[in-house]
């Protein structure tokens, strides 16, 4: 009999977290799910712990780091689960939420995927929804000063709201629905991936749902790469938007610093 859920993290560097994240899961996880971790070949001393967990895990160990698309959907190929929950490696668990989220899932027909809210160590929400990034949506943001259109948020609610898309950090979706529109596009090695997949998802009909009651710690930014980030994201960024798309949206990027700089604002 197959698992309800498969969480899948992929690791890498992450020898100051991921021992928290393990033990939260393993403490909160109902038993018919699975914990699947792939390790992109991390040089610290990330493998050493997680192996102190198997068979409670499926270590899944890499010769290359994958990045976080590919490493995903190779994860997900060893999955057995109905459900998928992607999580990071530098997020925990405080109290059991898999149930609560399926249920939500299995009762919503047009779901797609369902977020959580995301919470930083000191208890603030991190801004972790974004509408689909849009030349139209900057010029709203940057030009006509209209909040959000463009840049990340967080909804100031406590009820279920429908969004456009929500962070890669902690998502659920179907197995089945995940694999019909591809997986994550590995052209993307880090950033930009979850709102891709969310874009895939919506043009099929379903919904993106972001799920406040259930909360997740998250310390942002602790997960590593050996890439500037920067680079990575703008690198990203232009794969997401293409060439000329992306050059706009610098331009309309602008705007509020020449603004500043001539004191109309």
């Amino acid at each position: 009999m197959g698992k309800i859920t498969s969480v899948i993290v992929v690791s890498y560097n992450s020898e100051d977290f991921i021992e928290k994240c393990i033990k939260s899961l393993l403490t909160y996880l109902p038993k018919d799910c699975e914990i699947i971790v792939i390790d992109n070949n991390s040089n610290d001393q990330s493998v050493k712990l997680l192996e102190k967990f198997v068979p409670k895990i499926k270590l899944l160990k890499s010769k290359e780091n994958l990045g976080f698309s590919r490493g995903n959907n190779r994860a997900v190929k060893q999955s057995q689960g109905k459900y998928l929950f992607f999580l990071n490696p530098d997020t925990e668990i405080k109290k059991p939420i898999f149930n609560e989220l399926v249920n939500f899932y299995e009762k919503v027909e047009d779901c797609g995927i369902v977020g959580p809210r995301l919470v930083l160590p000191d208890s603030t929400v991190q801004e972790s929804v974004n509408n689909l990034p849009t030349i139209w949506g900057a010029i709203k943001e940057f030009i006509f000063g209209i909040k959000y259109t463009y840049s990340q948020y967080a909804p100031q609610t406590d009820k279920l709201v429908e969004v456009e898309s929500v962070y890669g950090a902690a998502m659920l979706i179907k197995k089945d629905l995940f694999d019909k529109v591809g997986g994550f596009d590995e052209k993307y090695f880090l950033y930009y991936e979850d709102m891709d997949l969310c874009k895939k998802v919506r043009a099929l009909g379903k919904k993106i749902y972001y799920y406040p009651k259930v909360e997740i710690t998250h310390l942002v930014g602790a997960a590593k790469s050996d890439r500037n980030r920067y680079e990575l994201n703008y690198e990203s960024f232009v794969k997401y938007h293409g060439w000329l798309e992306s050059n706009i949206l610098q331009l309309i990027f602008l705007v509020p610093r020449l603004r500043r700089r001539i004191g109309l604002t």
